[in-house]
């Protein structure tokens, strides 16, 4: 049996922060970026949809939502989607505990299997409409293994989820980022 990619991670704490805190550096300037950690089934629903902008800048606070979406908008600025995608993804590893395209792996899974999964919830005794990110992403895992009859199905699904994705930059997530944005920009949500 094998398990997902061993990373060196600093322990401050035990399970997700109650408050994320990731520094970013853009153009070698320094900049903190606080948020609390969201609704974990709305967050759980934004990786499902691939919608990084929901989580950033969108689950910022007010004020730093504001600035960092002016700043999107802007477009003599340098920042743009691709590095509030980066962004996303840093936020992502504290909310998530996993990269971000392995949670929305994972989300969009068991979201396409609903029923499936929550039944598997009901027998386990898990709610995930009240725990956090990174515990629904944990479940989601959890219920896909389970599925794997052979331990070649089980590395299978491991490399499925776990391994990062080539295509970084394809031109049909940057058209759905900019859709993203400007529903970001309009108000709505999602």
């Amino acid at each position: 049996m094998t398990t997902a990619p061993a990373e060196v991670v600093t322990i401050s704490g035990f399970g997700p922060p109650p408050l994320v805190v990731v520094d970013v550096d853009l153009d070698d300037e320094a900049l903190a970026v606080e948020l609390e950690q969201p609704d974990g089934m709305e967050a759980a629903r934004w990786a499902a949809l691939d919608d990084f902008l929901n989580l950033f800048p969108g689950a910022l606070p007010d004020d730093q939502r504001a600035y960092w979406t002016e700043r999107l908008a802007d477009p003599d600025d340098p920042f743009t989607g691709r590095a509030a995608r980066t962004v996303a993804y840093q936020i992502a590893r504290a909310v998530y505990a996993v990269p971000w395209w392995t949670a929305h792996r994972l989300c969009s899974r068991a979201a396409a299997h609903w029923w499936a999964y929550e039944a598997w919830t009901v027998t386990k005794g898990f709610d995930p409409r009240t725990a956090p990110a990174a515990r629904i992403v944990a479940s989601c895992w959890a219920w896909a293994a389970a599925g794997a009859d052979k331990d070649e199905d089980l590395e299978a699904l491991r490399r499925e989820v776990f391994e990062g994705p080539t295509d970084l930059g394809h031109e049909d997530r940057l058209a759905r980022g900019n859709a993203m944005l400007s529903r970001l920009q309009s108000g709505r949500s999602g």
